[in-house]
């Protein structure tokens, strides 16, 4: 499961329309298409996927499958998640270490569908149906935070180097339409972008997805103290519980503000995100103090009761509930989950607030921090 986060992070530290050096002598070949021809008479001339890989019916022709995986019953609700990555040419290794699309006109496309669990893990198959764009885990869901197209624009020889215009594009809204076949997939998919543009994909052909349901082998886990110093700090009402007599609040503060586009992760090397997932008294506000909650025992869902806050836990290899994000000198993103502690909320006499954590993670080590100042509101609706 490495390979897939790895990879669904991406953009979080690629800034879209950036030129790239990429590693064109061992490129990964797909496992079902014909690679371009890459060798032209004239070696100054770069092989070009015409149109921007968009067809005369308008559509993008994807024809292979870079990776495709199985996660079954990761949050015990009876859903399973089936990430897939499919590509119209050959990839590369950028110099970040991710994967591109090798030649101009090139896409990308990365498809996060959830929706009802395979019988077979070890041979899963797609269920068919219309996947909607949200942001929710759920039956039907072309979920939003780790679904994105990349795009190879342009190709430029500097020195005897050719470097490669990439974008990476996030999408507002979408459908996708999954279909068997005899070949095995009809997949459409039309998005809208954040800047509002249409994308049209298509794919036919077979998927075959990798088991990764019980894959807990690597965690990114940050193994060290962290005394965190604020710059940014955004607080998002997630929700109201008046029959447990609490609210939901969620809590990031950054120690940077440079951010991806979505204003979610930290967009910089050595940045961090401590994210606070407090549950107050009902209509009492965030002021107070906060101790560890419990867990139920599906591991995923909190005993809600006031002034607890979310213990930190793992799906797969990305962190939940309270806890701090950093990125590290690779790229790699590391978590530290906050298992223990107490933060304390404050309101000043100006109308701001200050925060202070007192924290342990999983590994026994102390994550901590105090910040003044005013929140910021922000909103996941995409």
């Amino acid at each position: 499961m490495k390979r897939l986060f790895n990879s669904i992070f991406r953009y979080a530290l690629m800034p879209a329309m950036a030129f790239a050096v990429v590693a064109c002598s061992e490129p990964e070949t797909p496992n079902n298409v014909t690679p371009p021809d890459d060798t032209p008479d004239d070696p100054n001339t770069p092989y070009i996927i015409e149109n921007n890989g968009v067809g005369e019916d308008g559509n993008i022709a994807l024809n292979s499958v870079v990776c495709a995986y199985y996660l079954g019953n990761v949050w015990d609700t009876g859903v399973a998640d089936y990430y897939v990555i499919l590509s119209n040419d050959t990839i590369g290794i950028g110099s970040n270490g991710f994967e591109v699309p090798m030649h101009q006109g090139g896409w990308l496309l990365y498809l996060d569908l959830w929706s009802s669990l395979s019988t077979d893990t070890a041979n899963a198959i797609l269920p068919e149906g219309t996947y909607t764009y949200g942001s929710g885990r759920d039956m039907g869901c072309f979920y939003h935070e780790f679904s994105l197209a990349t795009n190879n624009k342009e190709q430029v020889l500097v020195d005897g180097n050719w470097l490669y215009d990439i974008d990476d594009i996030l999408f507002s809204s979408g459908t996708v339409v999954v279909e068997h076949t005899e070949a095995g997939y009809h997949i459409t998919a039309e998005v809208v972008t954040l800047t509002g543009e249409s994308l049209s994909f298509v794919y036919d052909g077979p998927i075959a997805f990798e088991d990764q349901s019980d894959d807990e082998e690597w965690k990114p886990v940050l193994d060290e103290d962290v005394e965190m110093v604020p710059e940014y700090v955004t607080m998002y009402k997630y929700g109201s519980y008046e029959a447990d007599n609490c609210d939901n609040y969620v809590i990031s503060l950054f120690n940077t503000t440079e951010l991806t586009s979505d204003g979610v992760h930290p967009n910089i090397i050595g940045g961090m995100k401590l994210l606070l997932d407090l549950y107050p008294e009902y209509g009492m506000g965030i002021e107070g103090t906060y101790s560890v909650g419990t867990l139920t025992d599906n591991k995923y869902l909190l005993v809600k009761q006031p002034w607890v806050y979310y213990p930190g836990c793992y799906w797969g290899d990305m962190a939940l509930g309270t806890f701090l994000e950093y990125v590290a000198e690779d790229g790699t993103v590391l978590y530290s989950v906050i298992k223990d502690g107490s933060i304390t909320i404050s309101l000043n006499d100006n109308g701001t607030h200050t925060i202070t954590v007192d924290a342990i993670n999983e590994k026994d080590k102390r994550v901590s921090c105090q910040w003044s100042g005013a929140i910021e509101g922000y909103s996941y609706d995409m």
